[in-house]
């Protein structure tokens, strides 16, 4: 799960910085990654809850922060997509 968590992450900054699909694309990515960061953000609070409690030595909070920088990328997209001067 920490490398798909982190593939998305690396996924979603560059959606956010390099890559500009067609708008419908876009759209379609930003859901994505909305849904997947917000998963990976409350599965790895979870995690990281769980595994102190009762695994101390397998504790990581690698998803949870993949899943925070996941959202923080749909969030840049979002600001980025209200100040284009192309909206009129």
């Amino acid at each position: 799960m920490k490398t798909i968590a982190v593939l998305v992450a690396l996924a979603a900054w560059a959606h956010l910085l390099f890559w500009r699909p067609a708008p419908w694309v876009s759209w379609l990515l930003f859901m994505a990654f909305l849904a997947l960061g917000g998963l990976f953000t409350l599965a790895g609070g979870f995690s990281y809850w769980w595994d102190s409690g009762m695994r101390p030595s397998q504790r990581s909070a690698v998803v949870l922060v993949c899943g925070l920088l996941t959202l923080a990328a749909q969030a840049g997209r979002l600001f980025m997509s209200l100040s284009d001067d192309d909206l009129g």
